[in-house]
């Protein structure tokens, strides 16, 4: 009987074929293309920190994206640490209840159990206050709050009106330095820009929300008083944000917060900041810049 030869060749080829797979398999498990680790389970919360070693060649994560957040996120934060001593309380006494406006209106302090609260910020050291008409009234003096290093108020002269833009500057009766913010230049925004509401509204002092520019040149029309060029912003704005800042990503004073849209009195995320230039000419003059 003769042997097959192809029968010999064969019994030799399996065993070569077999260590062949299993050598493939070992390189194409320890590549990580096929990998399977056991469950673990992890913390409520839990994140896993990010990795590219398991991502075809390519196509590697983006490691700069956690590091952008970080650095905005730490901006931000430096940012409100800067503005917020400079952002004060501005009081008033009662002058009856404030009626509920509809649609397009100028902001309103917040009147609740402790008193009529606005807002308004330091913009010079020596204790001026920027803020705006609905926010003083007819009153010739105010109480204004410092919040920085303990609750600090004082009494303020009421030293100008700016009819053009229903702004007011106020003059803090203490000879004191005080933390001021920077003007910055509104005429450099653009639509997109991120920015910071910071005030007391409904008397919850120096509260911080962020949005963006809107509008750069809305023209609008409150109560008979034509504005061309309002910032329009979708940071929350309610009311005693009157007269607080609104600051752009660096910390420099853009707009003072002023109207609001709120059809049927609901919230509508829709805000207006007078621009800071439009008020330029009026506050050099008092501050003889």
């Amino acid at each position: 009987m003769k042997k097959n030869k192809n029968f010999k060749i064969n019994n030799l080829l399996w065993p070569a074929a077999a260590l062949l797979v299993l050598v493939i398999g070992a390189i194409w498990t320890n590549a990580g293309v096929v990998e399977h680790a056991p469950t673990q389970i992890r913390p409520q919360g839990y994140l896993p920190a990010p990795t590219n070693s398991r991502l075809p060649s390519g196509q590697q994560g983006d490691t700069a994206s956690p590091r952008t957040a970080l650095m905005m996120q730490e901006g931000i934060s430096k940012v409100v640490s800067i503005v917020r001593p400079a952002v004060v309380g501005v009081s008033k006494a009662p002058a009856g209840q404030i009626p509920a406006g509809t649609g397009l209106t100028y902001l309103q302090p917040y009147s609740g159990s402790k008193g009529v609260v606005g807002s308004g910020v330091i913009i010079d050291r020596r204790g001026y206050i920027l803020t705006t008409f609905q926010t003083v009234g007819t009153a010739n003096v105010v109480q204004v709050t410092l919040f920085s290093g303990g609750r600090r108020q004082y009494q303020a002269d009421v030293i100008g009106v700016d009819p053009n833009t229903d702004l007011v500057l106020l003059k803090i009766r203490a000879q004191e330095i005080f933390p001021a913010i920077i003007l910055g230049n509104s005429d450099l925004i653009e639509v997109g820009d991120l920015v910071l509401s910071i005030g007391s509204p409904f008397g919850f002092s120096r509260t911080v929300t962020m949005g963006i520019v809107s509008s750069n040149r809305r023209r609008l029309n409150i109560d008979g008083a034509r504005y061309p060029d309002m910032i329009q912003t979708d940071a929350a704005i309610n009311e005693g944000n009157d007269g607080g800042p609104l600051v752009n990503i660096k910390g420099d004073v853009i707009g003072i917060n002023m109207a609001c849209y709120m059809p049927d009195n609901h919230y509508s995320g829709i805000g207006f900041a007078v621009p800071i230039n439009d008020a330029l000419e009026f506050i050099n003059a008092r501050l003889g810049a």
